[in-house]
């Protein structure tokens, strides 16, 4: 065994040789797998998304980019083709990494019902810190760079630059750290300031990438005395332009119109005080609860509304022993269902703004905190019932709201991705559920008070009728929440 044998390789144990090249290039797939994930998580993704993704990306990236790489220097490798599988001695052209990489992920993406685009956003961010370390393997092997400079150039860098940049009996100009440093500040422009913004349409951080990183390369080229070539010309920056042109007719949204790429939403709503008035059924239902449990509390009109929003565990757990709370919900279940029929009232506008959606073939579900058979009751009072097939009461959640796996549980039931969701609600538990999968959240509510707390949550749009949801749904635009990185 033996460490550091030379500039190139960290580790030999007999035939085998660690090297620079190869660590660096994982270590910026690894950080770049780390910041998607990252991401996935607040969407509601589970990380096995990205962790069965990953590994075959970047084989097959690898591959694609040792291919395009030999295919430039066929003349080479035709004559020495035993050094075509010699990854190891360098040789890899990013370029080819993309494209592969790109085919694999929009196969891979459609497969799994993901958008392509959002994870277009997610990902290439994170690609141009992988890019950064990859060009220091590029250092390691002395690849990448520019033309012969003078000793003084080096003078404000540190020893190992100077060093390693003497390169065919000349200190050359280090174009790969131009790259590296280049690709640092294109993620951290893109996150840090361009998706808070300046983020219109979906894909528009991947778009900024190919326009941030194609006019980075196509400068870099100008400047290396190592480029691909085909003739006269560069072949890195032929695709950088390329790459510049789409990524603007991407942020411009033309390619958007031209290829389709707006969805129509799916919608999920909740129940309670969005599809049917339960103000009055609520309250009454809980003044008799506590009259025959617990007669001595007098609940003020601030204690009745808390009962919006959270599940009836949790509301009766503030006043009851634990082991009252079944007895509690079991006598609340009763009181409310006889109730239902003098005191559920419709939410005004509701059957025809339903009505119309369903004509208009949006694929609708409830998601409710409330329990099932109360709930389809509810809606068989105020006529709702034959437009919804996916009805999810509390009993039939993964977990209650303000949680999100009922909403993805409603879109899997619905045979559907979850990346273009609203979320209609009338109070704060439903606006958080929305976000904590970066859905669009759509808050609706007649009552103030409701009102006041859900828009400290910060909906995505808040409307006051009902029928608004028939022209917001025809918007040309990202049904997430992209405040959610």
């Amino acid at each position: 065994m033996e460490l550091f044998p030379n500039s190139r390789v960290i580790l030999s144990l007999g035939g085998l040789h660690i090297t620079w090249y190869a660590v660096l290039i994982l270590t910026g797939v690894v950080i770049a797998y780390l910041l998607a994930q990252k991401s996935m998580k607040k969407w509601g993704y589970s990380s096995s998304v990205l962790e069965d993704y990953v590994i075959p990306m970047m084989v097959l990236s690898i591959l694609g980019a040792r291919l395009y790489y030999v295919i430039f220097e066929w003349e080479f490798y035709a004559a020495h083709p035993d050094q075509i599988i010699a990854i190891w001695n360098g040789g890899l052209a990013i370029y080819g990494g993309l494209i592969v990489g790109v085919l694999y992920s929009i196969w891979y993406f459609r497969k799994n019902r993901i958008s392509v685009l959002r994870m277009f956003d997610c990902i290439m961010p994170g690609v141009m810190v992988a890019q950064a370390f990859g060009r220091w393997g590029n250092f390691m092997n002395q690849e990448a760079f520019g033309k012969i400079v003078s000793e003084s150039y080096y003078d404000v860098f540190p020893a190992f630059i100077k060093d390693q940049m003497w390169i065919q009996g000349a200190y050359r100009e280090p174009t790969f750290l131009y790259e590296s440093v280049g690709n640092l500040l294109g993620f951290a422009f893109i996150t840090l300031i361009f998706r808070k913004k300046f983020y219109r349409h979906r894909g528009d951080c991947g778009f900024m990438y190919c326009v941030w990183y194609g006019l980075l390369r196509f400068f870099v080229e100008g400047l290396r005395t190592d480029s691909l070539m085909i003739g006269s010309l560069r072949v890195s920056q032929l695709v950088s332009l390329a790459l510049v042109l789409v990524g603007v007719l991407g942020l411009s949204g033309l390619l958007h119109k031209w290829f389709h790429w707006y969805q129509k939403p799916v919608l999920l709503f909740d129940l309670d005080g969005t599809l049917q008035d339960s103000r009055e059924l609520v309250f009454e239902t809980v003044r008799q609860v506590f009259a025959k449990m617990k007669s001595e509390k007098q609940l003020s009109q601030d204690e009745l509304y808390a009962f919006f929003g959270p599940t009836l565990e949790v509301s009766f757990g503030k006043y009851f022993a634990q082991e009252q709370i079944p007895e509690a919900i079991e006598l609340y279940q009763k009181i409310n269902f006889d109730l239902h029929d003098s005191l559920l009232k419709p939410i005004p506008h509701a059957f025809e703004t339903i009505s119309a959606l369903k004509e208009e073939g949006y694929l609708m579900a409830i998601v409710s905190n409330k329990r099932t058979p109360a709930a389809l009751h509810g809606l068989q009072i105020v006529h709702l019932d034959a437009y919804f097939d996916i009805v999810l009461g509390a009993e039939k959640l993964p977990e209650p709201k303000p949680s999100a796996s009922g909403l993805i549980e409603a879109c899997n039931l619905l045979d559907t991705g979850h990346d273009d969701v609203i979320y209609i609600g009338d109070n704060a538990t439903d606006i958080r559920c929305a976000k904590n999968m970066a859905a669009f959240s759509v808050g609706f509510t007649e009552d103030p008070r409701q009102k006041e707390a859900m828009e400290k949550e910060h909906p995505c749009r808040v409307i006051q009728d009902l029928r608004e949801l028939l022209e917001l749904c025809k918007e040309e635009r990202a049904w997430s929440d992209n405040t959610i990185w």
